[in-house]
Order: C-alpha cells, then structure tokens, then sequence
C-alpha cells in the first residue's frame, strides 16, 4: 500500500528522478578518466585491462537500442553520453598501447563487436514481446557483469586487506543510480529494469562493505609502523 502510494506521488516527478539517475551514471563512467590518467601518466597502458571501455562500448550501443524500444528519453541520453565516454577512453587507451600489446585488444574489441552486432541485430528484428524479453534478459546480465568488474579485484583486496585499489567515488556514484533507476523501472513498470537494479543494489552494497571490512588507510598505516 505504501509503495503503490510512494509510485504515485512520485509519477509526476518520472523524468526528473530518471535525469538524475542518468547524471549518476554518466558521473560512474567519469571515474574512468582517472584510469586513461594514470595511463597517461605512465606512458603506457601496460597491466591495465580494457574491457571496462571496450565492453562499455558494446554495453552502451545495446542499451541504446532497447531504450528507444521503450520510448525512455532518460534512458536514451543516458546511453548517448556513457557510449561518447566508452570510445573516448577505448581510443586513449589504444593510443599508449604499444604495438606489441596492440594484438590483443583487437581481439578483444573484434570479440565483443561480434557479439554487439549479433545481439544488435537479434533486436532489431522488432518490438514484440519475444524479443523485448529475451533482449532484456542479455541486457540485465550484461549490465550486471559490468557493475560487477571491480570485484574481479577481491582476491588482491583480501590479500592486501586494503580497498585502496577500489573506485570509491565510481561505487557510490553506481549506488546512487542503482537506487534512482530502480525507482524509475518501477514508475515506468518495466521488470528487467526493476530485477537488474534490485540484483545490482545487492553487489554495490558488497562493494561498499569492503571500505569497511578493509579500510584503504589499513594497509599504508601498517607500512608507516614498519618504517619505524
């Protein structure tokens, strides 16, 4: 009863709740320019992995595609600006990778291009009820896969027991539109929207409990006292 009201109240305010999960998101992918300056700084792009931008591509070209299916201006810019930022990084990226390194990220964008034009091509078929679902339930892993990269790290993090390595600022950005998107998969009644985000609040909050399980300031705090 409480939530059906808390929708209605809020049915006024639907674009506005979805602008500003999309501000969010695009705030998420701005955390990348941390990493392309780093490579930057480096001069190389040497042990960095490129398929946050590369995957961020395709990620951003599929969303595209289902939001216009779904007549959802938040969700269509949204994907605009984030697959903007996606080639961006992809091209600096590519730019300080040496020739030799040059090898494999082909492979790797030429594998998830094919994949991307496959899946591309599947929803293009129409917008009926078969292909809507089946091309949301690719998204809802997709995009759930995405989120979930920083996690690829939780061995070294355990390791180290220091977060230090995480985004914190891209996890709590990510946490803030989780949280508005689902709200307005619920205004706008759609289910992939609303499952995908309910999953995705469950893997920012494992995210954001290791700053407290494994503060960053554990591990430089325990190499001062060995200076000593």
């Amino acid at each position: 009863m409480f939530t059906t009201l808390l929708l209605a109240g809020l049915e006024a305010h639907r674009e506005r709740i979805g602008q500003a999960a999309g501000l969010l998101t695009v705030a998420q992918y701005l955390a990348g320019w941390f990493i392309c300056s780093d490579i930057r700084r480096r001069g190389t792009s040497a042990g960095v992995s490129p398929l946050r931008f590369i995957g961020g591509c395709g990620l951003s070209i599929l969303q595209l595609q289902y939001s216009e299916k779904l007549h959802a201006p938040a969700l269509i810019w949204t994907s605009i600006f984030t697959l903007a930022f996606s080639l961006l990084y992809s091209l600096w990226f590519w730019w300080y990778t040496p020739p030799s390194g040059r090898g494999a990220l082909y492979r790797l964008t030429a594998a998830v291009a094919s994949v991307t034009a496959g899946l591309y091509a599947y929803g293009a078929q129409g917008d009926g009820p078969d292909v809507m679902y089946r091309l949301g339930m690719v998204l809802t892993v997709l995009a759930l896969a995405f989120i979930a990269l920083p996690l690829a790290q939780l061995r070294s993090i355990i390791r180290a027991k220091s977060s230090a390595g995480l985004p914190l600022p891209a996890i709590l950005a990510s946490t803030g539109a989780t949280v508005l998107w689902l709200l307005y998969g619920l205004l706008i009644n759609n289910t992939f929207i609303v499952v995908q985000k309910i999953i995705a609040m469950g893997l920012c909050t494992v995210q954001l409990s290791l700053f407290i399980i494994y503060p960053a300031s554990t591990s430089s705090g325990g190499e001062k006292k060995k200076q000593r």
